[in-house]
């Protein structure tokens, strides 16, 4: 049983721990050599003096890159997102999926369970994330009309019953017709019911809580602003404490300062990055299709061509974190809650993935102090970064 070593500033969910090492067998994490005890023999051992160890960054809202989308259904576009994002340090994400007809969805879940029986040695692909297609029309944002539908229990068990447990997220606006009703079923098969696209009012929002939705959408994107006279789902949001949201922290699509309202607002266990990344992200500008229709990047920024309205972003979940620690002096022990563990949480995997404790996934990832990614480790294992 060989023993590997990893030596840095390993961030834990208690602390950062300065020159020590992280200690690896059979693709789980052991312990924690620490700095003022003797040094144990490893089998193998990287230096990684100075920089940081964090669990692997798991991202919940991730569509594509390098031209690749979840939703065409390709074995080898999904490759090249997964050999992407492991470069960045992101050794989980949920595959997201746009509102697309019956059988486009159809394909993409069937092609993700194929794919994340096969693929172990890139970042891992730890379910799916459906947002869409229940939605509202007048916050559809980047979703084409003609794919957004009302609630439909039958379809959903359809796509669920592809692979059991595949899909861990949907999204859906909880004021349409039949919402609560799916939400309820949703919980009770342990997915996480994410509130999105919405026009909802505050005490739909209520309601939808105590069916079992646990999570918001890239909070201010995809709702009605904050309105003094009509609480909606914003201000519930930002308002009730049990409820998590995600950001885009990407500083394109919330300026900060009004990140910084809600950081304020929302305590360290109910505040999630993701990146929401698109086709673009890790190409250049130009045109890309997304959900159907065109869209167009501009110094980086994706907009849907027909409409100019925001689609996703081309950041990776690395640079999110960057952008939280430059803006706003974020420690890294809570960076490492933000982009990991809570998102574990969120999808009931935190048994396993996460933090840095014994017995868990060896899923690590080595930053320096602006979150440049140096190595990532899948199981252990050092991903080529080549």
């Amino acid at each position: 049983m060989s023993r590997i070593g990893i030596f840095g500033n390993i961030v834990t969910p208690q602390s950062v721990i300065n020159n020590s090492t992280l200690l690896i067998e059979e693709k789980r994490i052991v312990g924690i050599n620490r700095s003022n005890e003797p040094e144990l023999k490893v089998d193998t051992k990287y230096d990684f003096s100075g920089k940081y160890i964090y669990p692997g960054l798991i991202d919940l809202h991730l569509h594509g890159a390098l031209g690749q989308d979840v939703t065409d259904g390709d074995f080898n576009g999904l490759k090249e997102i997964t050999k992407y994002f492991a470069k960045c340090g992101v050794t989980g994400f949920l595959a997201t999926t746009v509102s697309e007809s019956y059988s486009r969805l159809k394909k993409a879940i069937v092609t993700v369970s194929k794919f994340k029986n096969d693929h172990t040695s890139h970042s891992q692909i730890l379910g799916i994330h459906l947002e869409g297609p229940y939605l509202s029309e007048g916050r559809r944002g980047a979703h084409t009309t003609k794919n957004i539908r009302m609630p439909n229990l039958i379809e959903m068990e359809e796509f669920l019953n592809i692979n059991p447990g595949l899909i861990k997220r949907v999204t859906l606006a909880p004021e349409l017709p039949g919402s609560l009703e799916l939400i309820e079923f949703l919980s009770k098969q342990g997915v996480c019911v994410s509130l999105g696209h919405s026009q909802a009012d505050q005490e739909t929002c209520y309601l939808a809580y105590r069916k079992g939705a646990r999570l918001v959408t890239h909070l201010f994107n995809g709702m009605d602003p904050l309105n003094h006279r009509k609480p909606n789902l914003l201000s519930f949001a930002l308002g009730f404490e049990d409820i998590t949201v995600e950001l885009i922290a990407d500083m394109i699509h919330v300026h900060p300062d009004i990140i910084k309202i809600a950081l304020k607002c929302k305590d360290e266990d109910h505040f999630i990055a993701v990146s929401d990344a698109v086709r673009p992200t890790g190409f250049q500008d130009g045109e890309y299709e997304f959900g159907g229709e065109l869209m167009t990047v501009e110094n980086g920024i994706a907009r849907m061509k027909s409409t100019m309205s925001l689609a996703g972003s081309t950041t990776s979940l690395n640079r999110c974190l960057a952008n939280l620690r430059s803006h706003f002096q974020i420690s890294h022990q809570r960076l490492a809650q933000i982009g990991s563990l809570i998102p574990a949480q969120l999808i009931g995997m935190e048994h396993q993935i996460g933090s840095l404790e014994i017995n868990k996934n060896a899923d690590i990832a080595v930053f320096d102090d602006e979150l440049n990614c140096y190595a990532a480790f899948i199981h252990g294992e050092k991903f080529d970064m080549k």
